[in-house]
């Protein structure tokens, strides 16, 4: 009977024993599945920011990886607006002032920084008014100390090729009125002499490398006008040496710049 009873005991745990390993098995299995990250919320989070900057740096680069801002959604993305700039560069004077004197006999060469606002109305076409203004090197001998500025603005119209690949060429026509003023002085005697007149046209090209919403690139200007209108003014420690005038340049004769420089658009 005591046989018996312990055949008994020893098939029952037997048949309850392997169920039982074999849950334990598996509760044990789940438990090193569980991955726990132990790092505190801001450092996950600050992971999760970078891989986000990360993404958006490389859609936003021109040059890099697959496809990163696509043409198409260039073309999505745009819509008529205003839109603005700036220039930075230098002209070369080319060209008569009046009569025989020539403008490079003036100043060596102008110094020029610009910018223009106005409104897209088609991913191609832009137009507004530019203003632009700078330091001339003027040429005055050894004998005298001076200095020279130019303003000039006006309306302005540009035309876009391929206007949503990286590299897009533009070109550019204006218009407007110039003015240049001139300040000389010796140990005796100081003179100021300004002259103004039409630009009747300014002639544009150039390059531009596309960046999302910000387009930098190169160009290059030439533009003819006429100076017509003068005034200046002497004063001196000398009698009869100091005085003012104004009026219309005898023999005015047309004049140009020749421009290269750097430009910047935001849209």
């Amino acid at each position: 009977m005591r046989h018996r009873g312990s055949l008994l005991c020893l098939l029952t745990c037997m048949t309850v024993a392997p169920p039982l390993a074999a849950q334990a098995g598996k509760d044990e299995k789940k438990e090193d599945d569980i991955v726990i990250d132990n790092r505190p919320r801001s450092k996950q989070r600050e992971i999760k920011e970078g891989q986000t900057e990360t993404t958006e740096f490389e859609s936003d680069t021109p040059f890099g990886g697959a496809a990163p801002d696509p043409r198409v959604l260039r073309e999505e993305r745009w819509k008529p607006g205003v839109g603005w700039g700036f220039r930075l560069g230098f002209a070369f004077p080319m060209g008569d002032y009046s009569g025989n004197a020539k403008l490079s006999q003036v100043a060596d060469g102008l110094i020029f920084l610009g910018g223009e606002v106005g409104y897209w109305f088609l991913p191609q076409l832009f137009t507004g008014v530019a203003l632009s203004g700078g330091y001339m090197l003027p040429d005055c001998g050894d004998d005298a100390s001076c200095m020279a500025w130019q303003l000039r603005g006006g309306p302005l119209v540009l035309w876009r090729v391929a206007p949503f690949s990286n590299l897009t060429p533009f070109f550019g026509v204006g218009a407007g009125y110039e003015w240049i003023t001139f300040n000389a002085s010796t140990d005796t005697i100081s003179a100021n002499t300004s002259a103004h007149g039409f630009e009747y046209v300014n002639l544009q090209a150039g390059l531009d490398v596309r960046s999302r919403s910000e387009i930098y690139g190169v160009f290059v200007s030439w533009s003819l006008g006429k100076y017509t209108k003068y005034s200046s003014s002497v004063e001196s420690d000398l009698p009869g040496f100091s005085k003012e005038e104004s009026g219309s340049i005898e023999d005015p004769q047309t004049h140009s710049w020749l421009g290269i420089g750097v430009r910047g658009t935001f849209e």
